[in-house]
């Protein structure tokens, strides 16, 4: 059995957009629970496509959607150039539970490194993953992703520290 082919699009800030996001979050409220003990708001669309950290603006961020033919079913975030020029940091990737454990996930990772590549400024990928989501270190290692040894303290809405994990890009390799 084939599985649907998963698209990628950088999402503009959109009405049409935020409703779209705020359905993925929501039937992904699971994991909302679980790394911030509350379910997702509104909130959370906002800070989706406006929240950056200190020092960067928006144009350092790409909001991502990933489709299955018209339905988007799971969203995600880079930001470009955190904490080194030459790193991107995967502030978030998240499917509508009908859409894990079937590949999916590691079609979004595929289609998220091709897109940094694309980009050919950087030589890293970063992931924060809150320590309590055993099912999301699990599978940011399987892709490749290695603990770089720092824990930052939880922070925000987080309930537990956040494990600090990259893998590096490889070098020559653009998307064809």
């Amino acid at each position: 059995m084939t599985r649907p082919a998963l698209t990628l699009q950088v999402l503009a800030d959109t009405a049409a957009n935020r409703a779209q996001v705020n359905a993925v979050l929501q039937a992904a409220t699971d994991y909302h629970l679980l790394v911030e003990g509350r379910a997702p708001t509104e909130a959370h669309v906002e800070e989706f496509f406006t929240d950056v950290p200190p020092g960067y603006d928006l144009r350092a961020m790409a909001p991502l959607g990933f489709y299955i033919a018209e339905e988007m079913v799971g969203v995600g975030g880079v930001l470009r150039g955190w904490n080194t020029p030459s790193k991107c940091m995967i502030g978030l990737l998240i499917l509508a539970p009908p859409w894990r454990r079937g590949g999916h996930g590691r079609q979004a990772f595929a289609l998220i490194e091709s897109l940094v590549r694309g980009w050919g400024r950087y030589d890293t990928l970063r992931v924060g993953v809150v320590a309590n989501n055993h099912d999301g270190l699990v599978f940011w290692r399987k892709t490749g992703f290695v603990d770089t040894g720092e824990i930052k303290p939880g922070y925000g809405p987080f309930v537990a520290n956040i494990v600090i994990l990259e893998k590096p890009l490889a070098p020559g390799t653009q998307p064809t």
